[in-house]
């Protein structure tokens, strides 16, 4: 035999070994998923954008995961999402089966309170995010004071959930860089129940994700019954109102780098996450089964029909780079970041 007809045997062979093993394994992650379900845990009340986004993925995520299995959505509401990500974090089997969307903020908010927190958000496996997040700071149409300048001067009382939450936090920051004077009520279970408050009259707005608004009651918006004072997020919408500021554009220097700090949960948007210690080659299929749903006609078809953003999906690779940055920010930034989402 000639060196070079046993070099191209030993190559076949090693082809055929490694093809073996890649089919082994893709064959294992089919095996272990095949008749099995799995829990997407949702951190906020199956309502609105969130409860669309996350009926809408899991729909079509289980025929891309190697063995089509079941997928069923459980609501963890609470903490302003700190309940959800630490039941993921410490409760919840790291074998694969389950997964779920976290309320993007109780990242941040590990960050600036890492003491009152069970999960480190660099742990988690991040599996996509499924779309980026704009926020808005909006009043009902008889609210005392209906632009940003009126909120320097007279107090809005608005609804929120936790202090971890963007209801809270978008509101405190927005007071302490520019000097508003909303006035946030905590307890609230959601955003369904914070705009029942809002009509009957109890509060008088709220910071929601922009697409909760045209999500759920796109008749206030053709009906004119809301005014929305300040968007929050990498870059302005002109859907939300050409003459609607982004807070980023009204400050500058250090206070705008604190924006960006706290708007690292936008940036997330609706990320989707497994715990920690799951094995890699279900992590790594379920983000190939995430990136195919982002890609299938089927889920945009629908996304589109409900009004949902298709265009703006980020791989697992692109959500831990942001945690990640998120992270290494200087101590004293983040302290000040920390004072900044805080109220008296």
């Amino acid at each position: 035999m000639t060196k070079s007809q046993m070099f191209t045997r030993v190559t076949a062979a090693a082809v055929l070994a490694l093809v073996t093993v890649t089919a082994a394994k893709a064959q294992s992650v089919a095996d272990f998923y095949r008749g099995k379900t799995i829990t997407y845990n949702l951190a906020v009340p199956d309502g609105a954008s969130w409860g669309l986004y996350a009926r809408t993925f899991i729909e079509h995520l289980r025929k891309h995961i190697p063995g089509n299995p079941n997928v069923i959505l459980q609501v963890m509401p609470g903490g302003g999402g700190v309940l959800a990500s630490n039941h993921v974090f410490n409760v919840a089997v790291k074998d694969g089966t389950v997964i779920g969307t976290p309320l993007s903020t109780a990242m941040v908010f590990a960050a600036t309170e890492p003491n009152q927190v069970k999960y480190d958000p660099r742990k988690f496996s991040w599996i996509g995010s499924m779309a980026v997040v704009q926020d808005v700071i909006t009043v009902w149409h008889t609210a005392p004071a209906k632009t940003l300048d009126d909120a320097k001067r007279i107090e809005l009382i608005m609804g929120a959930t936790g202090k971890g939450s963007n209801s809270f936090q978008d509101v405190a920051l927005t007071n302490n860089l520019l000097g508003t004077k909303f006035k946030p009520v905590r307890g609230y279970k959601g955003g369904a129940e914070i705009n029942i408050a809002i009509e009957r009259g109890e509060v008088h707005g709220r910071s929601t994700t922009w697409e909760s608004w045209p999500g759920s009651h796109p008749d206030w918006l053709r009906d004119k019954k809301l005014v929305h004072l300040v968007q929050l997020g990498p870059r302005k919408l002109p859907e939300i109102g050409d003459d609607v500021p982004l807070l980023r554009d009204l400050v500058s220097g250090e206070q705008q780098a604190i924006v960006d700090f706290i708007g690292v949960s936008l940036a997330m948007g609706r990320a989707v996450y497994a715990p920690p210690g799951v094995p890699k080659d279900r992590i790594d299929a379920l983000r190939l089964a995430f990136v195919a749903t982002m890609k299938d006609p089927a889920y945009i078809a629908q996304a589109k029909k409900l009004k949902l953003d298709t265009t703006t999906s980020q791989t697992g690779d692109a959500v831990e780079r942001i945690v990640g940055d998120a992270f290494s920010l200087p101590p004293a930034l983040i302290k000040k970041a920390k004072a900044a989402i805080d109220l008296p």
